[in-house]
């Protein structure tokens, strides 16, 4: 082998290593599941403190007073606050419901004059003022969804507890949502149930 081709191998092979340590050291593309479930559960959290010292007012953005909860925060995540009860007999599995939304993210936002975070409701998508109400079929929590059930398990559960005409203020956490390691927020008014 001549000097001249060991030399650029030799070149050519410190190149890369040193290419490879220095992408190691930077690399932003590393993704912990665990650490972001922590920070999520972090962020609801502290959503939850500052919603008990404000006396539920975002919570509760229909009435300001929660007429019921559903607290299943240490089971499946799910914290529901009914603002209105409805009629009849709650939903149940296997139900045709159809119901109006606005699904909103909590984020922390930062104030730049006073430097304070705070927690915030971002609006994500709604269909209250949507010709027809969504449509789906209930199943039971941690079963197989039926099929046309293409609601996040989280609503699905959150509907089975109300009635026709409820309204709820519902907070889910990613992993019974969208599994995108941010809580959600939906305000669900049921509209029509078929058993």
């Amino acid at each position: 082998m001549n000097k001249r081709k060991v030399f650029n191998q030799t070149i050519l092979a410190v190149f890369v290593l040193s290419v490879g340590f220095a992408s190691c050291e930077t690399n932003n593309n590393y993704f912990n599941a665990k650490e972001a479930l922590e920070q999520e559960q972090a962020l609801l959290e502290r959503y939850y403190n500052e919603e008990m010292e404000n006396g539920l007012s975002r919570l509760d953005s229909t009435t300001a007073v929660t007429v019921d909860t559903v607290d299943h925060r240490y089971e499946s995540g799910m914290m529901m606050y009914h603002t209105h009860i409805g009629e009849g007999d709650s939903i149940g599995a296997y139900k045709t419901v159809g119901f109006r939304y606005n699904r909103y993210q909590i984020f922390i936002d930062t104030d730049t004059i006073t430097n304070e975070e705070t927690t915030v409701e971002v609006l994500l998508e709604s269909n209250e003022y949507s010709i027809t109400p969504f449509s789906f079929t209930t199943y039971p929590v941690g079963g197989a969804p039926v099929a046309g059930s293409n609601v996040f398990p989280g609503v699905n559960e959150a509907i089975m507890h109300m009635r026709l005409f409820g309204k709820a203020k519902v907070v889910l956490p990613s992993t019974i949502a969208d599994n995108q390691f941010q809580p959600h927020i939906f305000e669900i008014e049921v509209t029509t149930v078929r058993r």
